[in-house]
């Protein structure tokens, strides 16, 4: 093993001190049993990656910005595949110039690869143009069907007006949305 250091003082020039270690030799075998077997044995992700920021786009336009403090990717996992995003998440809707129209953030968010539902948890906000805003601590996101679904506790600003839940179906843009077990004020039109 080498080891570099290098030590500055004031008014003194760069020196380099190297540092020589033992090396150790691993003799390495393709025995497909013995890979099988580690291949196996590993439960991780297979590739995590820190300060995230992706962009999803089609036909060449950008349609959604993604970051996260941390992104794991269990994609080869035959059981369960999926992506995880912790340390805070937070998609942004991209218009067609490329202008933000709203976000969703939340503590973590799962993608799981089967079915493309996102489960978001912690802190979860929906934010759209125009002030409508969705607030939950867990809900899942179905992007095929572009929906909302949770059974926790969840506030709704919509219009200014707020209402308040346990359990709900929204539009992935807010403008329509079932909640069950209503509880606030909401004054409609007459």
């Amino acid at each position: 093993m080498i080891t570099l250091k290098y030590c500055t003082q004031r008014g003194a020039r760069w020196a380099p001190f190297v540092f020589f270690g033992w090396v150790h030799f691993i003799a390495c075998s393709n025995d497909e049993q013995a890979v099988n077997a580690l291949r196996q044995q590993f439960t991780g992700a297979m590739i995590e990656q820190h300060q995230v920021n992706i962009v999803y786009s089609d036909s060449g336009m950008a349609k959604i910005r993604v970051t996260a403090g941390v992104w794991e990717d269990f994609t080869s996992d035959e059981e369960h595949p999926r992506q995880v995003f912790r340390q805070g998440f937070r998609v942004e809707i991209l218009n067609a110039s490329g202008r933000v129209t709203g976000y969703l953030k939340a503590q973590k968010a799962v993608r799981r690869m089967s079915d493309q539902v996102w489960v978001l948890t912690g802190e979860v906000e929906v934010i759209q143009e125009g002030g409508n805003a969705l607030y939950t601590d867990a809900m899942e996101w179905d992007r095929i069907h572009q929906v909302f679904t949770s059974d926790s506790e969840v506030r709704i600003i919509d219009k200014g007006e707020e209402v308040r839940g346990k359990g709900f179906e929204a539009k992935e843009d807010l403008s329509q949305y079932t909640i069950f077990a209503v509880s606030g004020h909401f004054e409609g039109q007459d």
